[in-house]
């Protein structure tokens, strides 16, 4: 495997960083001056805001950002023409038709804390098996490895990300619902956009097999340190909102 950051990736990466750094607190200056912001800082206070923040990134960098990169991994790892990349892909698509309903009861059964926490690191766990896949000589074994893999990201990806958007406003005060739900969506964007540029970072250019192995070392502990925010950050049990009553969690 080659260097985590090699050529002109790593460079531009940090510039981009530094540059989304500057606007980003040109606009938090600029939203703290008005006497009605947009967007009000004051909302990641909350500890519970900034756990599904962390969350809502962790996400989308280590399923939907992973998503993009697999048709190209499948293509170089097993020389799959499109039509069979896309069919092997359903094992990382198909749980999210079917398993959020399931989602929406463990949060009831479970409560916030446990549900992420256990929900991300699913998705680490199926980093982590591409990552052993791609170690494995046997085509045949890797093949499985990596259909068990997408089926894991997948289904950790299906109870997580269906939930968030409930969980903002539930765990934020009722003022505040509204513009968390926005920022929400916003997260989900940049997060995605994000995730994207870094993971195409570290694969390089060239996207021989070997390193694609970096897309999943990446995404693993992303994923793993988003559900441990989940256990330290997230109140233990939830609290259906009720008519006329300030949405609350109980910790």
């Amino acid at each position: 495997m080659q260097p985590l950051l090699h050529g002109h990736g790593g460079p531009e990466l940090i510039l981009g960083v530094v540059l989304a750094a500057l606007f980003g607190a040109t606009f938090l200056w600029q939203q703290r001056r008005r006497t009605q912001p947009i967007f009000d800082p004051a909302i990641f206070l909350n500890r519970a805001m900034v756990a599904v923040a962390l969350l809502l990134n962790a996400v989308s960098l280590g399923y939907w950002a992973v998503l993009v990169f697999l048709p190209g991994f499948l293509r170089a790892t097993f020389g799959w023409t499109a039509s069979e990349c896309g069919f092997a892909m359903l094992a990382a698509t198909l749980p999210m038709l079917v398993l959020p309903p399931l989602g929406a009861r463990l949060v009831v059964r479970w409560g916030w804390r446990r549900h992420f926490t256990v929900a991300l690191a699913i998705i680490a766990l199926g980093n982590l098996v591409f990552v052993g896949a791609l170690a494995m000589p046997d085509p045949a074994l890797r093949s499985w490895l990596v259909h068990i893999a997408m089926a894991v990201i997948g289904s950790g990806a299906a109870l997580a990300h269906p939930q968030l958007s409930g969980a903002v406003v539930v765990l934020v005060p009722a003022d505040q619902a509204g513009m968390a739900a926005a920022v929400t969506v916003v997260m989900r964007q940049a997060g995605f956009a994000i995730g994207i540029a870094v993971l195409g970072t570290v694969l390089g250019r060239s996207g021989e097999v070997p390193n694609y192995a970096w897309v999943f070392w990446v995404a693993a502990p992303v994923c793993a340190a988003a559900s441990a925010s989940a256990l330290l950050l997230l109140p233990s049990a939830t609290v259906a909102p009720t008519c006329g009553e300030k949405q609350q969690q109980v910790a």
